[in-house]
């Protein structure tokens, strides 16, 4: 094909991805994936081998270079996103010392415990395990030797940058999301490395997202099929990535991405330290222009769905279970569902398994229940968006939904009726790697910033109205959501 071509890279907790975008109209060329093997050496931890990422990124981008007739030469840059929180400790000569720990991994919680007691009025996140700081106290403390040798740790997309183009380096998004990051200075924070002593210089400089890095060196360029001197940009944390591919540039629009988990996002004008209280939230930097965003979680959205489907029959499709559910349309008595499966998110913040049904009753079968989960995840979601913005603030926001949990026509319904108000939802959904597209056409000076190169992209957008009847049912239902929500929360470690 003719004209310049930007790719973008995402790394996903499950998978990896790399899209081929027209650099002239931000029009997808095409794209490749392929799952990331998951490891875990014991309950409750989880790693990836970066070198596995590594061998993966090869041959897709070779199969796509191939399959839509991609020259070498017309590929003018490069942008990384990958999954936030997780590190991959490195020796001086960019060896591995260890597998990189995963986000979900919660082997650190005893030392995000004590930075909570000790430290949490000071941090800018609240202290638990995904955060890349405990999982670092934790080599430290358990794996020693490993700690040793580590020289830097860098995250996920940061590792495949180190190969791509030879140097240690991050972006403002992903150094956010590791608890070590001064919101107020815009630079790692050296106070607090100082007292925890950990070394500044195990951490890699950081810069915007759609700075230029480097250029592809002449071994990675013969790996990957492309040429040496490609520009690479820093990119981004999968989140902030997902906001800029996204197009989203105001806090008029609540961005929820639900997927097997949902984040709900909001960008915000000025960041503040996590202060506790009852409504668990994330805040993060965007990686440009230092614009910040908050991000409230709910773990176990599409999860949730999956579970109750392989429970009734590993073999019925999500076809299937939709049509099981669409048989029992919301109703004010019907059970509730809380999707806790994997813990609380937000806006309460427990770890462990509180996923519940109550109100169960003798007449209770496989449609009435598998109703209730779906509106369980609705209903998951809504919490999450009022706990994140306000109950007043969230009525004016534009609700745009992406992700796979939306792509259900059952579940846009439902979604609508919850809120009680018209959704939009996308069928694109590859927002991440969108974003790192967007940020590399800006690095190689192809675009001034990433809104306006994606201004005209056509994301499959769609509106959803609520449905007349079932407006009361369903506030009734959510008033006894909120109830049983909080009554387990409350009790959660009695």
């Amino acid at each position: 094909m003719s004209g310049k071509v930007v790719l973008g890279i995402d790394l996903g907790t499950q998978g990896l991805k790399v899209i081929a975008v027209c650099a002239d109209d931000a029009c997808i060329i095409g794209e490749a994936a392929a799952a990331v093997p998951n490891l875990t050496p014991a309950p409750g931890w989880l790693e990836q081998q970066p070198a596995d990422w590594w061998r993966l990124l090869c041959r897709l981008l070779r199969k796509l270079l191939r399959q839509q007739d991609i020259s070498p030469e017309s590929v003018a840059s490069i942008g990384l996103s990958g999954h936030m929180h997780s590190i991959v400790p490195l020796r001086a000569d960019g060896g591995i010392a260890h597998n990189c720990l995963v986000w979900a991994d919660t082997r650190s919680q005893p030392q995000a415990g004590s930075l909570a007691a000790k430290l949490q009025e000071r941090l800018w996140n609240p202290a638990i395990a995904p955060y890349s700081l405990a999982k670092l106290l934790w080599l430290r403390e358990r794996r020693p030797a490993v700690y040793e040798e580590t020289a830097v740790a860098l995250f996920p997309k940061d590792y495949l940058r180190w190969r791509l183009v030879g140097a240690f380096a991050t972006d403002y998004s992903d150094a956010s999301a590791s608890l070590m990051w001064d919101f107020a200075t815009g630079q790692w924070d050296k106070e607090l490395l100082e007292e925890l002593n950990i070394p500044m210089d195990m951490l890699p400089p950081a810069a915007a997202s759609c700075a230029a890095c480097g250029t592809l060196t002449p071994q990675a360029a013969a790996e990957l099929g492309l040429l040496p001197g490609t520009i690479v940009a820093h990119g981004g944390g999968d989140a902030a990535c997902a906001v800029v591919g996204a197009g989203i540039s105001d806090s008029d629009t609540l961005l929820i991405n639900a997927g097997t988990a949902v984040q709900v996002i909001e960008l915000i004008d000025k960041p503040t330290p996590f202060a506790g209280g009852s409504a668990i939230r994330y805040l993060f930097e965007l990686g440009v222009d230092r614009r910040c965003f908050v991000i409230g979680a709910l773990n176990s959205a599409g999860h949730s769905l999956d579970w109750w489907r392989r429970l009734l029959n590993p073999e019925k499709s999500h076809a299937e279970l939709e049509a099981l559910a669409a048989k029992e349309p919301g109703n004010a008595d019907a059970p509730i569902f809380l999707p806790w499966l994997q813990g609380t998110g937000t806006p309460f913040l427990l770890d462990g398994p509180y996923g519940s049904f109550v109100q169960l009753s003798a007449t209770a079968d496989q449609p009435t229940l598998t109703r209730a989960v779906y509106d369980g995840v609705a209903m998951g979601i809504r919490l999450c968006a009022e706990a994140l913005v306000g109950e007043e603030a969230l009525a004016t926001k534009r609700l745009l939904f992406t992700g796979g949990v939306p792509k259900s026509p059952l579940m846009r319904q439902i979604l609508a009726d919850v809120f009680g108000r018209e959704i939009r939802c996308r069928s694109f959904s590859d927002m991440s790697a969108l974003g790192a597209a967007a940020h590399a056409a800006v690095a190689a000076g192809l675009a001034e910033n990433a809104q306006s190169w994606l201004a005209d992209f056509d994301y499959g957008e769609s509106s959803q109205p609520p449905s007349d009847s079932l407006a009361e049912p369903y506030r009734s239902a959510y008033d006894r959501y909120k109830l049983w929500a909080a009554r387990i929360a409350a009790n959660a470690d009695a």
